[in-house]
């Protein structure tokens, strides 16, 4: 059963990290969780657990009492940092 739990939440953490990734949520953007039950056919429980993950990441920001909320995201910066590492700029 805690397998499954696991796999529904990285389901739902993969989906709105995409979402988050394309642009389809811009910065500032609600993440309505109704929204994802129903488009993800699954309960609140997993994508609750993804967006906790997504926050701890920087991705979302969690209001109590108002949602979640994307943060500013923005590609060239992950891109630049994976360069740095690499040691492809300084």
């Amino acid at each position: 059963m805690e397998n499954s739990k696991t796999r529904l939440e990285e389901i739902a953490y993969e989906h709105i990290l995409k979402y988050i990734v394309d642009g389809t949520y811009a910065a500032g953007d609600f993440v309505n969780q109704r929204d994802l039950t129903e488009e993800l056919n699954m309960s609140r429980t997993p994508i609750k657990a993804a967006l906790a993950r997504l926050s701890g990441e920087g991705y979302i920001r969690v209001f109590p009492y108002s949602g979640a909320f994307v943060s500013h995201y923005q590609k060239d910066t992950e891109e630049s940092e994976d360069k740095k590492e690499r040691g492809l700029l300084h």
